[in-house]
């Protein structure tokens, strides 16, 4: 099995991807954005620079303050020259109560919601219920667009059997503007962060490409998704947990399944945002602890409707690929290593194993600079040589971190913590060194 799925990620997204062109004769569906805050003080200022600079009109923002205990409100109110709107909300979902609905003065396609502090899934069916568009994207905080990513989304969406996307979500640490405002992306910065660079580049243009082509992607990522409004109101919204965003993915494959549509699920390499990542040790730990115990959550809660409620690729990917390839593997590979250092095992197996191990990283890794090339990513062909060899050492490094926070995570998954998992950004200090740098 772990051959199976290793050689379709690494031969899927060269046969079959393909660009899409923007068609500038389309016509604009409506799009809300929806940017649930909590204690986003430092950095909701530049997902509202990035917001100001979208090439697209017909669409509205709507940030949703969660009960913030930081400075993030009187942050948003200064930004936006807010004043109180009477729309209503359509009183289809259940959130906690509503303290406000304010539109900018500034900015006329901005609305904030003052709510109280009830979690991120909260947060994000308070903003579908008041959205006025058909298409909903969710985006995190920290997350910035951009310029051209909802004309990508808008594309998407022209095609009838298309029911959600993600996008692809890159570093904004790895990324800077040259003097005439291009974003550049360069492999730069702590090992830590470029060891998130290529791991989202993989798990973008070669592990969701994949997944897309099968109709089977697991999770659409919270810091970057798209879905019919009537779809989520259908699925009774986001359900309050550590993981809102795989939970929801996979309640529309169930919706799909249930009710015999041919509907797809889709990655839209095209359409691109840039996300802070953690710096340092301790928030990378939180914020992958997080996504483990929101991964476990939905073994266990769909675990025994697989075979029934959802689709048979869904079901492996999300079963063999997803848990006994990802989460079972730790633990095995552990007990294994550990009986072969103990009392001895068949070494030239274990060896073997390695190495194809090893020749399967770097073959999907050059895929996805390939791929990452191909998708217009403005890395020198000096970063790239520097990614690979850096893709290589850390298999060693931060790949064995992984392993260990698979484990950790499976067990503190029942500590039953469902709270946002706050970790810690540096925001604006952070952005303005990306943009200054970019300037020199």
């Amino acid at each position: 099995m772990f051959l199976v799925f290793q050689i379709l990620y690494t031969f899927i997204p060269l046969l079959c991807s393909k660009v899409k062109k923007l068609n500038p004769d389309l016509a604009e569906k409506s799009i809300s954005v929806l940017v649930p805050a909590y204690n986003e003080e430092l950095t909701i200022g530049n997902c509202i620079d990035a917001m100001a600079a979208l090439r697209y009109s017909n669409y509205e923002i709507l940030i949703i303050n969660d009960g913030s205990k930081d400075g993030t409100l009187s942050a948003l109110n200064e930004l936006l020259d807010l004043r109180p709107d009477a729309r209503l909300a359509d009183g289809k979902l259940s959130y906690k109560p509503i303290k406000g609905f304010y539109r900018s003065e500034r900015y006329r396609h901005i609305y904030v919601i003052n709510k109280v502090n009830g979690g991120k899934a909260d947060s994000l069916n308070a903003g579908i219920d008041y959205a006025l568009s058909d298409i909903v994207i969710t985006l995190d905080a920290d997350s910035m667009l951009e310029a051209d990513s909802l004309r990508y989304v808008n594309q998407y969406f022209h095609d009838d059997d298309i029911i959600a996307l993600g996008g692809t979500v890159k570093i904004v640490q790895g990324a800077m503007r040259d003097k005439n405002g291009v974003i550049l992306e360069k492999f730069r910065g702590r090992g830590l962060i470029k060891s998130q660079i290529i791991n989202y580049t993989h798990g973008f243009y070669v592990r969701k490409l994949t997944q897309s082509y099968f109709n089977s992607i697991v999770v659409i990522s919270g810091a970057f998704g798209a879905f019919y409004k009537d779809v989520l109101v259908h699925v009774n919204g986001f359900r309050s947990t550590v993981g809102e965003d795989i939970d929801i993915t996979l309640k529309i494959h169930e919706y799909i399944k249930a009710n015999g549509l041919k509907k797809k699920l889709v990655y839209a390499p095209e359409a691109v945002c840039y996300t802070e990542c953690p710096e340092n040790l301790p928030n990378f730990y939180k914020q992958r602890i997080r996504w483990q115990k929101a991964f476990i959550d939905c073994i266990l809660i769909y675990w025994s409707r697989l075979s029934k409620r959802f689709s048979v690729k869904v079901s492996l990917f999300f079963a063999i690929d997803g848990f006994m390839l990802g989460t079972l593997s730790a633990f095995t590979t552990v007990f294994y290593l550990g009986q072969t250092l103990i009392v001895g095992g068949n070494i030239l197996h274990a060896v073997i194993f390695l190495l194809v191990s090893v020749l399967l990283n770097a073959a999907q890794i050059l895929m996805s600079f390939y791929l990452c090339r191909k998708y217009g990513s403005t890395y020198t062909f000096r970063d790239y040589i520097k990614m690979f060899l850096f893709s290589q050492a850390e298999l060693l490094t931060y790949r064995n971190l992984l392993l260990y926070i698979n484990i950790a995570g499976t067990f503190k998954y029942f500590d039953n913590d469902e709270g946002w998992g706050f970790v810690e950004r540096k925001g604006v200090a952070a952005i303005s060194q990306n943009m200054a740098a970019g300037s020199n």
